[in-house]
């Protein structure tokens, strides 16, 4: 069986459970840490193997999109990494946050019977309001490829209304609150790791077309004019479904058709359009650069 070396001083429980292989074939569950993307990277660096998965019950510095903070609390929430390593490419490795929506919709219904919808790039919803949230990070080798992805998953598993700060009552909620029961942690990672694990598998056989159609099944805002922030402006467009790369392609309001690579879409449709569909963000090659 591999060995991955982690040292954490500050964790008052560290604990490793190993499988066969694939995704979950090391999982590592500390009490506390800061990030556990960071740390998963770190780990990365020094050989961690395919499938390992970082766990914390209590993450002090989680990050959601563009560097904002994530909330969560050691009771309610679940904070978990994957590290992937991928014979595919960095750009082709920009998908894998669409491929983890797929995962993690599959894991939710699986373990608690609710039906979440994916909003492009990297949040999961149900009721209109957001249940999880995605940020995958590439780290590169020294001649500036993929050595490996971690691909970091923020799921609001069993806070009460009243638990969220006053600002994200209306914006977020819980699987608990939704399932209307306490969600098991360790069967919803066991799910989890399942349905990661036949996604990737299938997506290093055929690439995006493994989980497009899935994706684009359960994507919010299809064929919906809504506003959309891509960094350098805010438009009013048209989402007509996954580029061949899994960028965003839209119809602006002059007819022209675009491929985004990462952006926002900011909440409230704008109206509806002839029918299409949605994607995901794009890398930039760095030594380590956020699929944002």
């Amino acid at each position: 069986m591999p060995t991955v070396p982690f040292q954490d001083p500050g964790a008052t429980r560290l604990s490793a459970i190993e499988r066969s292989d694939g995704i979950g074939r090391i999982v590592i569950e500390a009490d506390r840490l800061d990030s556990t993307n960071r740390r998963l990277v770190e780990t990365g660096r020094t050989g961690a193997p395919h499938g390992t998965v970082l766990i914390a019950r209590d993450q002090t510095a989680g990050r959601g999109k563009g560097e904002r903070g994530w909330f969560s609390t050691p009771d309610g929430s679940l904070c978990l990494s994957v590290l992937v390593r991928t014979g595919r490419g960095l750009r082709e490795a920009a998908q894998l946050p669409l491929l983890a929506a797929v995962a993690l919709r599959e894991a939710i219904l699986a373990a608690t019977g609710v039906e979440a919808g994916v909003k492009w790039p990297n949040d999961l919803l149900a009721g209109g309001r957001k249940i999880c949230g995605i940020l995958a990070e590439a780290a590169c080798d020294g001649d500036g490829d993929l050595d490996f992805a971690v691909i970091g998953m923020g799921i609001n598993l069993a806070i009460p209304d009243a638990g969220f700060p006053a600002e994200l009552r209306d914006r977020a909620v819980s699987l608990a609150t939704l399932a209307g029961r306490p969600v098991d942690r360790g069967a919803f990672v066991e799910a989890l790791c399942a349905a990661f694990d036949r996604w990737v598998r299938l997506w290093e056989r055929q690439g995006l077309s493994a989980f497009a159609a899935t994706w684009t099944d359960h994507a919010l805002h299809l064929g919906r004019v809504v506003r959309l922030d891509d960094g350098d402006e805010e438009i009013c467009a048209t989402l007509i479904g996954l580029a061949g790369d899994g960028a965003l392609r839209i119809r602006d309001a002059a007819g022209t058709v675009r491929d985004i690579h990462s952006g926002e879409i900011h909440s409230g449709e704008i109206g509806t359009a002839p029918p299409v569909a949605p994607i995901p963000p794009h890398l930039h090659k760095t030594h380590m650069g956020a699929f944002s």
